[in-house]
């Protein structure tokens, strides 16, 4: 009787056990340097309905480094969960920044961990060169030089447009967002963070430098072209739509086309008087200038963000050409140039040539996929989220594409190995 009084006790401890340790897994919800306690608000809302986890979504002051931040999340974890802060089971998920910030509780917690495994989504683990690009002053000269080329059609012109033409377009809404838009202006306006999200920074180099046995798992978004009027529009929408501003451009650069195209036309119907032909000639040249910067600008946001590479590309064919001989009529002069040859032959020739083009990295809009992704995961800690950009990654639910970041933490709750950290039933 006693053997079986000790079985029922120990099966109703097991049972005890693991009820208590499936609502202990505590998630930790960290917004990015562009957001707030409200960032993860969508999906934090969806898996704490549908899964056995007790949700909080932390806050910090984004005006601080990297440093400040972490220790501010340790001791809001510290106030939330208070005996459950140090829980092995604890999960913390962390998009851009607050990426770079779960990582930095891990490392200077030490033994005192206060997660058991990291979820980073779209986070600069080797630096945000967007940020090298504002130290070096790159983005404030493409700002010039954006609004420079967009202004100088309107300028020639000397006329004003109706800048309302697409909604809350105005004269240099096109120019100034590559900076004068909140995600830009919260890296450029705090100097301490700017300064950590560099790449190459101490900060950087030292979480990268810490050797951990955290469990952790990398998100990473990637954008369609054109991934930086995606970004912004994501930026400006109540809904984080992506297309927004997206039409807003076309519809730029199609009113930019119709001056220059209707210059051109005054220029040849004029083209029996001199100064009035090389007047309009000369203001269709400036609007093609705006033009051909609303066509060049992606590349040129790129550029800024460190995805573009030059690629060679070596091609060989035969071509049917004129071939010179030899012949120099000085030889006993030969300081002197040589004389063009006298005669050609006809001749198919094998040539080969070397073109130079430029090539994107995938990116969410403001990362290279090169820094989302940690180095030495193994090979099933990495994931994918296509059709977003660094906004749109933590709310989906107007993308047209497919919810795939909510399809991408089902994959870490429900398909990982059996007994893997991050699997985590419904209710």
């Amino acid at each position: 009787m006693k053997k079986i009084r000790k079985y029922i006790l120990f099966m109703l401890a097991t049972i005890l056990f693991a009820n208590l340790n499936a609502q202990e897994r505590n998630v930790v919800w960290v917004h990015g340097l562009d957001g707030s306690e409200a960032s993860w608000v969508y999906y934090e809302s969806i898996f704490s309905e549908e899964r056995e986890i007790n949700s909080h979504r932390e806050t910090y002051n984004t005006s601080v480094g990297i440093d400040h931040t972490a220790n501010q999340v340790i001791n809001t974890v510290d106030n939330d969960l208070g005996a459950q802060a140090t829980h092995s089971r604890n999960i913390a998920i962390g998009h851009s920044m607050g990426g770079l910030t779960i990582r930095d509780v891990d490392r200077l917690t030490g033994n005192s961990k206060r997660f058991g495994g990291l979820i980073t989504v779209a986070s600069p683990h080797y630096g945000a060169p967007i940020a090298n690009s504002i130290l070096d002053g790159s983005l404030e000269s493409a700002a010039e030089n954006a609004c420079e080329k967009i202004s100088a059609g309107p300028i020639a012109e000397y006329i004003t447009l109706p800048w309302n033409f697409a909604g809350d377009m105005n004269n240099d809404i096109l120019c100034n967002y590559f900076i004068d838009n909140d995600l830009v202006q919260s890296i450029q306006g705090n100097p301490s963070v700017n300064s950590d999200l560099r790449v190459g920074s101490s900060t950087i180099n030292a979480i990268n430098s810490h050797n951990t046995t955290t469990p952790t798992i990398c998100i990473s978004a990637e954008e369609e072209t054109p991934v930086h009027w995606r970004m912004f529009s994501s930026e400006v929408s109540d809904n984080e739509n992506d297309t927004e501003i997206v039409s807003d451009v076309n519809t730029a650069r199609n009113i930019w086309k119709a001056y220059r195209d209707y210059n051109i036309g005054k220029a040849i119907a004029n083209s029996w008087n001199p100064w009035a032909a090389a007047l309009y000639h000369n203001r269709a040249r400036q609007w093609k200038k705006g033009m051909d910067w609303i066509d060049d600008s992606e590349n040129i946001w790129c550029t800024l963000i460190k995805t573009s590479r030059t690629e060679s590309y070596t091609h060989s064919y035969w071509d049917y050409q004129c071939v010179y001989d030899d012949w120099d009529p000085y030889p006993e002069y030969p300081e002197r140039p040589i004389a063009p040859p006298h005669e050609c032959e006809w001749k198919w020739v094998y040539v080969t040539e070397t073109s130079y083009v430029t090539v994107n990295y995938p990116s969410d809009g403001l990362l290279p996929e090169y820094t989302q992704k940690l180095k030495n995961l193994p090979g099933g800690n990495y994931y994918y989220v296509s059709g977003a950009n660094h906004l749109e990654v933590r709310n989906m639910s107007n993308s047209p594409h497919d919810d795939i970041t909510e399809a991408r933490f089902n994959e870490i709750w429900d398909d990982r190995p059996p007994g893997d950290f991050f699997l985590t039933p419904k209710r």
